[in-house]
This record gives structure tokens, C-alpha cells and sequence, in this order.
């Protein structure tokens, strides 16, 4: 798969070390880049003439900084379209190395003036900010690691009660380069403009101040280091367009696989068809419905494409349930994968069930909803010695479940978690949410760009395990699986969004949007 990366504070560090040992190049070249890039993005967003006041603190960010405000000086020089004021949170004399050099770089331009603050109050920062239409962070970079205090503190303070577009340098500072989550106060950002690559805490969380993400290139290729561990990545749709299979002019029903969903019982049987009829959507080219005896029942009324099966002849509450009968639905032709947990019975007879299909079935499978819940805290080990490869699809509570921790405990550490379990249970484990997390068990993790209010209703992730199981049955491994999946769900629930508004979208919406967003990305460009 080829998704661009997610670093780390120190994966960044480790990059900027070594691209300027196999380049060659200064580090004072790379700063350079990154703040040209920042001054690019500013003119886009803020054709002159504007007041841009660029806050520059002491290290490797301030230099950017100083870069901005000398390209913004270049630009006015020649349109009179900026009037630039540099305001210093720290005395010019600890100014050191690159960050010094491009401070002396900027001495006698016309257009900019450059006014120390070390010592400023809020009170004093807010006056500096009274005129500005546009206000450059670059007072911290992604090295923080303790509460911001003093001037620096102040300075947060009065930026984010200003009127003026905020433009943060590479990360809004006082944000942890790691969660996102501000070190005691953070700037809150309109556009943070990122140096190389995204960092890790600048995607995890969408509430916290970010803004808008661009990132600059720095004039060299960033990867991660091999060094460094596994990697995250971001998912865009150039990379899952890579992944999707094509539907050949003669393929016929087989070619699309035939998945085997367990799912519904009495009350429950929107569920199952919620899922069925997703993975109709998303390529699968037959799908059987097993459920319970009473659970057929209600899907026959519901279903015209999909097939019904039962797996036991119980009622719901029953501690039958017959694996023998899954056997004999995996044998039927062109299976190759199963999903199984939404609104399936959580009695005694489906927990024995659900540990066995987990274990034993002999196909690719995704596992969700109450199939997850069922294998509770022994989930890890069960998914440890299935014979096929597993997806499971936790939501943080679910994930909370499996892993003996709290809801907010997952949420405090969704990367972690999800890493963690994955590497436990050898399972792909997709953290549903707000940039749903997808986990490999080697330590990869890719996050998914969809912050999508219309996807928060219940079923939604019914119909993400029918996706899921789609592209397992057209041959695409685990990962790839899920990653499209992940990618496919939040483009349908955008467009579900602009349709229906989040508030009235269902998820029986879904399905048809899924078929739309993937017919645009298997469209030839």
C-alpha cells in the first residue's frame, strides 16, 4: 500500500538528521523550504495588502518563522501587498544556529519590523494583535513537552481571542506533536501548515485546533525511518484507488465471491440487512444471510437479493446453534469469507458458537457488534489461534470490553490500544470513531480522514462490516480490506451528509452511497 506517512516528534527528528546526511543539504536549507512553504500557502489564502504579524519564539520553529516573514517581505517589496511585524517571545540573544542566521537574514528589509517580547503580558500581546488579518504561529514546534508558561502563555492567549486568520507553523503550538492534546493551552488554529509529512497529533483528534492541514514539501522525500518502529500513514484516495479490484466486462456473480454473513435475530434482522445488503453495494457478487430461525423469518420479509439461511432451528434464546450448519454454508460455492456479530443472540449456546466460528472457520472473517462483545475479555487469544486471517471492528466500547479497560482509557490512547491488541490477536483491528483507526499486527497504523456527523446512527457499522466483507470475498488481503473499507464508509457518509444533513441520515442510506463513492474511484482518470 503507498499512503503517505504519519510521523512521530521523533521519527520527524530522526528524517531531518538523515535527509541532511544522504542529501547533503544544510539543515538551514530544509528550514528554508519549510518556510517558503508556509508563505506559498499564506499568499493563496491572503492575497495582500494584509498585516501579517509572524510570533517567532527561540528554536527551529521561530526560524521558520523568520523565513515567512523575509518571502512575505520579498512579495511586498514588489506588490506593497504586506506590511510584516515579527514579534519575538524571547531576547535576540538566545537566539542560536539556524534559527539566528535567518533573524540576521531578515535585518534592513524593507516592510518588516522586527520587535522583542520576551517579557509581554497577554494585555501587551493583545494590543501587538489589534491590527493583524493574519497571525503566523511559530512560537513552538513539535518538541514540547511541558506546560507552556510566562510569555509564551500570554502570547497563546491573545492569539486565540484575536480576530486574525491563524496560520500555524508546522504544529499549533503548545499542541503535543504526539495526541494533539495541548500542553495546559495550545493555539487553536484556522490552517496549521506542516512541514514534510503530517505528525501524529495533528490527525488522531478533529476537535482540538488544527484547522485546516497542508503540508509543505521540505524539497526531499519523507519515509519513515526503519529504525524508528512501525509507522502510521494517512489514507487518501489515490492510495485506496490503488487497492480497489476491477470488475472485468466478463465476470459473472463468482468472480465477486460469495460472502457468508451470520448476523439478525428477532429485533434484530435490520441488522443483518444493513450488512447483506452493504456488501451487495460494495462487489460481492452473492450473499447469504444465516441467522436464527425466527431471524430468517423476518429477513425473507425484508431481502430480494440477498440468501437466507438459518443456523439453528431453536428459538432465539436457545442454547442451540449449529456449527455443523455454518460448515455446510462455508461449503457452498465461490465462499470466501464470512462476516458475523450484528444483532446476533447473546445467550450461552451463541457465546460456544461465536468462539468456534472465531476459531475454526477457515475463511477470511470480519467480527463485530455482539460477536465481538461475546468473546469479551478472551478475545485476544481466540483471534490468536483462528486458522484464517480475522477483522475485528471495535467501537471504543467494544474495544474497552476486549482489552479490560474503560471506554475513556481507549480514548486516551486510541494508536496505543489498537496497536497493542492488534499485535496480541494477530487480527487487522479497526477502531471505529472519528478518524477510525486501522491497526495491522505488525504495528502499522492508518488513519482515515473521515470526520462524518452522518455516520454517528445506529447501523452504521453494520453496514462497514458488509463492506469489509466484500472486499475480503474479492481476494483483497485483511489490511488492504479494511483500510478501503474504513475509506469508502466515510466518503459514503459525506455524501449521505449532503443529501439527507446529518441529522436525518440513517444508515439504510448507506449502502447506495457506498456503490456511488466506489463507482468514482474505479472511474478511469
Amino acid at each position: 500500500m503507498n499512503f503517505p506517512p504519519v510521523l512521530t516528534a521523533a521519527q520527524m527528528r530522526q528524517f531531518d538528521g538523515d535527509a541532511s546526511r544522504a542529501t547533503a543539504l544544510p539543515s538551514l536549507i530544509l528550514m528554508e523550504n519549510a518556510g517558503r512553504g508556509v508563505a506559498d500557502v499564506l499568499r493563496v489564502r491572503c492575497p495582500g495588502p494584509r498585516i501579517v504579524c509572524v510570533l517567532c519564539g527561540a528554536g527551529n520553529n521561530g526560524g521558520d518563522g523568520f523565513v515567512v516573514a523575509r518571502h512575505l517581505a520579498a512579495e511586498s517589496h514588489r506588490s506593497g501587498g504586506y506590511d510584516i511585524r515579527v514579534l519575538l517571545a524571547t531576547a535576540r540573544s538566545k537566539l542560536a544556529g539556524d534559527a539566528a542566521a535567518m533573524l540576521r537574514a531578515l535585518a534592513g528589509l524593507p516592510g518588516v519590523s522586527v520587535v522583542e517580547q520576551a517579557t509581554a503580558s497577554k494585555d501587551d500581546w493583545s494590543r501587538s494583535l489589534a491590527e493583524a488579518d493574519v497571525v503566523v504561529d511559530a512560537l513552538l514546534g513539535t518538541g514540547l513537552r511541558e506546560e507552556v508558561r510566562g510569555t509564551i502563555a500570554a502570547a497563546i492567549a491573545a492569539v486565540n481571542e484575536c480576530a486574525a486568520l491563524k496560520i500555524a507553523v508546522d504544529i499549533p503550538s503548545g499542541a503535543d506533536a504526539e495526541t494533539g492534546l495541548p500542553h495546559g493551552l495550545a493555539v487553536r488554529a484556522d490552517v496549521t501548515v506542516t512541514m514534510g509529512a503530517r505528525k501524529l497529533g495533528l490527525v488522531l483528534d478533529p476537535n482540538v485546533g488544527m484547522g485546516e492541514i497542508e503540508v509543505v514539501s521540505l524539497g526531499v522525500p519523507v519515509v519513515i525511518p526503519v529504525s524508528a518502529g512501525p509507522g502510521a500513514f494517512w489514507v487518501d484516495e489515490g492510495g485506496v484507488r490503488a487497492l480497489l479490484p476491477a470488475r472485468r466486462g466478463s465476470s459473472y456473480k463468482g468472480d465477486g465471491g460469495h460472502l457468508l454473513v451470520v448476523a439478525g435475530s428477532a429485533g434484530k434482522s435490520g441488522a443483518a440487512w444493513l450488512t447483506a445488503r452493504a456488501a451487495l453495494r460494495a462487489g460481492a457478487g452473492l450473499v447469504t444471510v444465516a441467522s436464527t430461525a425466527a431471524g430468517q423469518v423476518a429477513l425473507d420479509a425484508k431481502v430480494v437479493e440477498e440468501m437466507t439461511a438459518r443456523y439453528a432451528d431453536e428459538g432465539d434464546d436457545a442454547d442451540a446453534g449449529s456449527f455443523a450448519a455454518i460448515e455446510k454454508l462455508l461449503a457452498r460455492p465461490h465462499l470466501r469469507a464470512a462476516a458475523l456479530g450484528p444483532g446476533i443472540p447473546t445467550g450461552p449456546g451463541m457465546c460456544a458458537l461465536v468462539e468456534r466460528m472465531v476459531t475454526e472457520v477457515a475463511v477470511p472473517m470480519v467480527v463485530d457488534a455482539d460477536g465481538l462483545n461475546l468473546m469479551g475479555g478472551e478475545g485476544a487469544p481466540l483471534l490468536a489461534g483462528a486458522k484464517a486471517p480475522r477483522v475485528v471492528t471495535p467501537h471504543p466500547g467494544e474495544m474497552a470490553r476486549l482489552v479490560g479497560r474503560s471506554s475513556t482509557e481507549v480514548q486516551g490512547d486510541r494508536v496505543g490500544i489498537a496497536r497493542a491488541f492488534a499485535e496480541r490477536s494477530k487480527a487487522v483491528v479497526v477502531l471505529k470513531g472519528a478518524r477510525t483507526l486501522v491497526a495491522a499486527p505488525t504495528g502499522e497504523v492508518f488513519v482515515n480522514p473521515a470526520v462524518e456527523p452522518a455516520l454517528g446512527t445506529a447501523g452504521s457499522g453494520d453496514v462497514l462490516t458488509g463492506v469489509i466483507g466484500a472486499l475480503l470475498t474479492q481476494g483483497l488481503p485483511p489490511l488492504e480490506a479494511a483500510v478501503a473499507a474504513v475509506f469508502l464508509h466515510g466518503r459514503a457518509g459525506a455524501v449521505v451528509g449532503r443529501a439527507r444533513g446529518a441529522p436525518g441520515a440513517i444508515a439504510g442510506d448507506l449502502p447506495d452511497a457506498i456503490a456511488t463513492v466506489r463507482a468514482t474511484l474505479s472511474a478511469p482518470r
